[in-house]
């Protein structure tokens, strides 16, 4: 795969998949780092919703006995998030149509992660957000009043 100018050429290409609308990389502090797509402030707000989704996803797997969580699917009436692990300190988050087929857009992202270049990664973080203070009960907190409100787009998170 061909590396873009900031070293994340292999993560621009994920979109090449026509079901794939959108796809962000972000940190496990909820930390934004890439965007296939200039989305404004929303990216920022979903990387730290995924974070806050992420901690319940793995709390309930661990109660449940299931092991670590592997990903995380949520699907609407306009099509799916697919969230999954790409490292110990990074998720992959994708934004796909309806009709995506989700089986081959997991074991497409899970390959992806596979061959996914850590140092290229750790090279390409921005400085830090906004957002690199809020502690996981600030992010739950937060995405909790933003549902209350009817998760409206024009509601801000903070």
């Amino acid at each position: 795969m061909g590396k873009g100018e900031n070293g994340l050429g292999w993560f621009h290409e994920i979109t090449r998949n026509p079901y794939i609308d959108v796809a962000l990389l972000v940190d496990n502090t909820g930390r934004l780092i890439a965007t296939t797509n200039r989305i404004g402030s929303a990216a920022k707000r979903v990387a730290a919703m995924i974070k806050a989704a992420e901690v319940l996803a793995s709390g309930l797997a661990q109660a449940w006995g299931q092991g670590e969580m592997d990903s995380l699917q949520l699907s609407t009436q306009l099509g799916h998030v697919l969230v999954i692990p790409a490292s110990k300190v990074h998720y992959l988050i994708v934004l796909t149509s309806y009709e995506a087929p989700m089986d081959s857009i997991c074991d497409e992202m899970r390959h992806l992660i596979a061959h996914m270049p850590e140092d290229e990664i750790a090279a390409a973080l921005r400085p830090p957000s906004d957002l690199d203070g809020l502690n996981v009960q600030e992010l739950i907190d937060a995405v909790s009043n933003w549902l209350q409100q009817g998760g409206d787009s024009d509601t801000s998170l903070g």
